[in-house]
């Protein structure tokens, strides 16, 4: 999907000028007057890709209210807050609310290029995590109740023999249920079992 830079700024010469720095680096900008325009624009934000230029004062519906309603809403995408007059309780404000970064205007053109790039690629590793956590969530969904229960118990160290005492199985058909296992999540050892459900753990910590 591509990354798009989404620019909300009540003014036309600030747009026109961020839009044309940020072509200079192939970046594509959508631009918008105020809030209002863009959630008329945008009817669903977990859909975007990208980042987000945010003036912090509009007319209507500030950037700081957006920001907060998206925070509420568990929305992960890298806000970046510009204004013109900044000072420590905005900033402080903006960051609680999750923004990825608090520029002051006039912005640096290197500094707001560097900035980009860095939401962009934060918003790119985030579509990756969440995609690998589909994906291993789709490969566990496949075991079934049994597989499931003699899992947990690997992940809980027991040995096979153990395994087959506590659900009251032969060992033959535990190695069974663990082939099984291993088969369907495309591994070959307790080991890398291990990994899948510690990386499933990480990402899940992340979302």
């Amino acid at each position: 999907m591509e990354q798009l830079i989404y620019l909300i700024d009540d003014d036309h010469a600030i747009r026109c000028s961020l839009s044309s720095l940020l072509a200079t680096m192939g970046w594509r900008t959508v631009t918008f007057q105020n809030t209002l325009d863009f959630q008329q624009n945008i009817s669903d934000p977990q859909a975007l890709s990208g980042c987000l230029l945010l003036d912090i004062r509009m007319p209507g519906k500030s950037g700081l209210t957006l920001l907060e309603e998206w925070q509420q809403q568990g929305l992960e995408f890298p806000v970046i807050i510009m204004t013109g007059h900044g000072n420590i309780e905005l900033c402080r404000r903006a960051f609680k609310n999750g923004a990825f970064e608090f520029l002051t205007k006039p912005i640096d053109a290197d500094l707001l290029i560097e900035t980009v790039s860095g939401a962009l690629e934060h918003q790119r590793v985030l579509q990756q995590q969440r995609q690998e956590m589909a994906e291993l969530k789709e490969k566990i969904s496949t075991l079934s109740a049994r597989e499931q229960e003699v899992t947990g118990l690997i992940m809980a160290g027991k040995s096979s023999k153990e395994i087959a005492n506590e659900l009251i199985l032969s060992p033959r058909t535990v190695e069974a249920h663990r082939a099984n296992v291993f088969a369907k999540l495309g591994i070959n050892s307790s080991v890398k079992l291990m990994k899948i459900y510690g990386a499933l753990f990480s990402l899940e910590r992340v979302k």
